[in-house]
């Protein structure tokens, strides 16, 4: 945009600099056709010195008079005309005509500023190309950095996912030596352990590759999970999830991945509720394009300032919270599922983090 009015200006500087020469030329033509010495002197005594760029009068090939040339008292004939033939190629010479006879021309060239103003639009680029290289490693510093926090999220989450099953299997291996319970029965609770840290293993497998999506129900995929937190979380809370889900819902996606979304989700909407009472609804529209899938918490609410920044690797409303698990949430619906997710609505008591997926026909 700078140099685009960078060139107007120029452009018009010019134009104002040829019509100044061509007021010349006319005043100059009429002195000397009037034969006015008066006419003439001013114009060589007043008029001519108010201009400020380079001028050469010439006439039968003899230099008249000059204006604004650096060091003219010691210029020879050739050196001057050297300075002509630059000036014609940058404005054409005016004739100053006598009688209908051409008897010289006015040679002239642009005024310094015209000069700087040529230079400033190099100048333009050449800082529109450094703050661009300080843009983008910026971006690039803020990308390695955003890189750097899923790392070591990823790091402590899988610690954390890991400890669980591994802690219970350590229990287990103990209860085994000790043989103070049915080992058939442990030996349930270890196969579903290890059934457990298989699935931590394909996750995170999963999130660092490109999945192939398969043809999948939904609303199965969220009953699954809706189970999984009845049994393992919900036994003796007073926290409820229910569904709205109604008949068939397919996407195409992958059932892991979108599992994993679905316990952050339910996790999130848990923290929120905190200790006390509270439900978790889960709804699934559809309609030509998409289906909607809305997890809905009666918790404390999200601040509006920061329902994007929710999203963001490191950020966490929490005192010992990674900001891992909504982003890689993000990561899955958008850059896999290529679907949104958004906080659509928040306050005390009612939150809604709302998913649209595109609608497999």
């Amino acid at each position: 945009m700078l140099i685009v009015i960078n060139h107007f200006m120029i452009d018009n500087l010019r134009m104002e600099v040829r019509k100044q020469v061509e007021h010349l030329a006319l005043s100059y033509s009429n002195a000397i056709n009037s034969h006015s010495e008066k006419d003439l002197h001013s114009i060589l005594e007043l008029f001519l010195p108010s201009l400020n760029f380079p001028i050469i009068i010439t006439s039968n090939g003899e230099i008249s008079a000059n204006m604004n040339i650096s060091n003219s008292e010691y210029l020879s004939k050739e050196e001057f005309w050297k300075i002509i033939n630059e000036m014609d190629k940058e404005f054409e010479p005016l004739e100053l005509t006598w009688n209908k006879i051409i008897w010289g021309k006015i040679h002239f060239s642009e005024p310094k500023v015209i000069r700087q103003l040529r230079w400033l639009k190099y100048i333009e680029i050449f800082f529109s190309i450094i703050l661009f290289i300080i843009v983008f490693y910026s971006f690039h510093w803020v990308r390695k950095s955003e890189k750097n926090i899923i790392y070591v999220g990823m790091a402590k989450e899988t610690a954390h996912q890991l400890g669980t099953p591994i802690s219970s299997l350590m229990g287990w291996s103990k209860l085994i030596n000790d043989k103070r319970r049915h080992t058939p029965g442990i030996i349930k609770e270890i196969d579903n352990d290890i059934k457990r840290l298989s699935e931590i293993s394909n996750r995170f497998s999963k999130i660092g590759s490109k999945p192939k999506l398969k043809k999948i129900n939904l609303n199965e995929l969220i009953i699954e999970n809706i189970n999984y937190f009845k049994l393992r979380f919900l036994k003796d809370s007073n926290i409820f999830i229910k569904y709205n889900i109604g008949g068939k819902v397919y996407i195409k996606g992958d059932w892991v991945l979108l599992s994993w979304v679905l316990e952050n989700l339910i996790k999130n909407a848990l923290d929120a509720i905190g200790q006390e009472s509270g439900e978790i609804m889960i709804e699934t529209f559809r309609n030509s394009h998409n289906i909607s899938l809305n997890i809905i918490d009666n918790g404390k609410g999200i601040k509006k300032q920061i329902w994007k920044k929710i999203f963001s690797p490191g950020f966490s409303t929490k005192k010992r919270g990674w900001g891992i698990g909504l982003a890689l949430t993000k990561r899955i619906i958008s850059e896999i599922h290529h679907g949104k997710i958004k906080v659509s609505k928040s306050k005390p008591g009612s939150t809604t983090i709302n998913i649209l997926l595109p609608n497999y026909l």
